[in-house]
């Protein structure tokens, strides 16, 4: 019997290793032009004919959610390991479905938010940028199926691979936090790689896997809230107590080296509100233990660049701190009033969903709110609620909201104050409704991965509930 449980363990860790020797690969190819396309669709068939389970594959998307960084772009989007590996999934989970070997399972949120996409037509008749329209549309239908299979895979696995599921994630957040960390570090020692804004803003900000330190930061604050809420429950479900604490510290660590003060202000937000729910007596030593660590950290700061220490006093000092985010504010308030000059124009449809991105760019509308400087570029631009009442109006900004408010309910449905997961989902999702009222970013697949975490969690209650009850009262254990 060990014989054969050592002989399945070897399997085990030989799959897992060459399954990510296949998700290395797959990374590797994604940053190269897209003339190598052919060979990334050859080992998307490698890792597809390969016998890895659908759940497999889903543990690697998890383990890859907060790479961010890739040089394939497809009508000026990214693309992502995450996507290129959701193909491999979604491929293996419609054959073994074709072949009855996987049940489909009603969906909570699924109907609403393609509703949603729906409504993005009612501006089709006004639409600033017909190509960006079709791409946030193509977009967000993605993402849309990527929270659907995602739902799919971890109900139909059960509890314990939701916890594999967030494990690997946070796991994620902490990989990427510590690469922003260790390139910070290098700045220091004379090594720079993976820095940006310090000849701008004179402060060395890492981005490790993201795009820009402003993601760095939400990375690394969305995997701080669940440390410090495992932190305080004490809960040792996903990791041991020691591995909380240096997790909670690095990540606490990465959301300040990244200068990002919407990840900052998100991060006290929801830890305060953490605070308030529970009660706990171990926020207030946190609390301290992170102003002493704060204090310590500026004071070495100061006393190995002065200089820096500075412009990082200057960046948080209210009377100075427009004048080191390398115009960073002035374009996300130009940008705001350009969307409220806008939404009047079609109140109740929208201007078409990625005209932000195109009135973004035009030289006159530079001229006008901003002198002929940069504005927030891209299609979900500074914030998140004036965005999509800018994009699809008052009808969709309906429809947004309820699908808000249908997230909350079900993780309100399922709070335990034995439980630390809805908390966990409860801190987490303020974390990053705060931050994405000045940077959006609610089409990155960390979010849809994060209401599927939600929406999967709340249905495998509510199964193991019902199954509780339908159990004779005698019988339950």
């Amino acid at each position: 019997m060990n014989s054969l449980l050592w002989s399945n363990q070897n399997r085990q860790y030989v799959q897992t290793a060459i399954a990510a020797i296949l998700a290395l690969a797959v990374g590797a190819f994604a940053a190269l032009p897209l003339a190598y396309l052919p060979i990334i669709l050859i080992i998307i068939a490698v890792i597809f004919f390969f016998p890895l389970t659908v759940e497999r594959v889903f543990l690697f998307i998890a383990l890859s959610i907060f790479i961010d960084r890739s040089f394939i772009t497809f009508q000026g989007s990214y693309i992502r390991i995450f996507q290129i590996l959701f193909l491999a999934l979604f491929l293996k989970f419609t054959i073994e479905f074709l072949l009855s070997k996987r049940e489909l399972y009603k969906t909570p949120l699924f109907i609403l938010i393609n509703l949603w996409v729906f409504s993005y037509f009612f501006s089709i008749g006004h639409l600033i940028s017909v190509g960006d329209f079709w791409e946030s549309v193509v977009g967000q239908l993605f993402l849309n199926l990527f929270y659907f299979i995602s739902v799919q895979c971890i109900y139909n696995k059960g509890l314990d691979f939701f916890d594999k599921a967030l494990k690997y994630t946070l796991v994620s957040g902490i990989i990427v936090t510590a690469v922003g960390i260790l390139q910070w570090i290098g700045f220091f020692l004379g090594f720079e790689f993976g820095l940006s804004h310090y000849e701008e803003i004179g402060i060395p900000r890492p981005s490790s896997f993201a795009h820009e330190p402003d993601w760095y930061g939400l990375f690394a604050g969305y995997t701080a809230v669940w440390f410090v809420v495992m932190y305080l429950s004490r809960n040792t479900r996903l990791f041991p107590p020691m591995f909380i604490l240096i997790g909670m510290f690095m990540s606490f660590i990465g959301v300040f080296i990244s200068m990002a003060r919407a990840s900052i202000l998100s991060l006290a937000v929801a830890v305060i509100a953490i605070f308030i729910i529970t009660k706990n007596m171990r926020a207030i030593k946190l609390f301290a233990s992170s102003a002493v660590i704060l204090i310590l950290s500026a004071i070495m700061l100061f006393i190995v660049n002065q200089g820096i220490f500075m412009k990082v006093y200057d960046r948080f000092h209210p009377s100075t701190s427009l004048e080191t985010d390398q115009g960073a504010a002035d374009s996300r308030f130009a940008s705001i009033q350009l969307m409220l000059d806008y939404i009047p124009k079609h109140p109740i449809v929208g201007n078409g969903s990625g005209g932000m991105a195109e009135l973004s760019m035009r030289d006159d509308i530079r001229q006008e709110y901003i002198y002929g400087g940069e504005l927030n570029a891209g299609k979900g631009n500074a914030n998140l609620f004036l965005t999509v009442l800018f994009d699809t109006g008052i009808i969709g900004l309906a429809i947004f909201l309820l699908i808000l408010g249908r997230i909350t309910w079900m993780i309100l449905s399922v709070y335990d104050k034995s439980n630390f997961i809805p908390l966990g989902f409860l801190a987490a999702s303020l974390f990053i409704l705060v931050d994405f009222n000045f940077n959006n970013g609610f089409r990155m697949g960390f979010v849809w991965f994060h209401a599927a975490l939600i929406t999967s969690y709340f249905l495998l209650i509510r199964k193991e509930k019902q199954t509780l009850k339908s159990i004779p009262r005698g019988e339950r254990s």
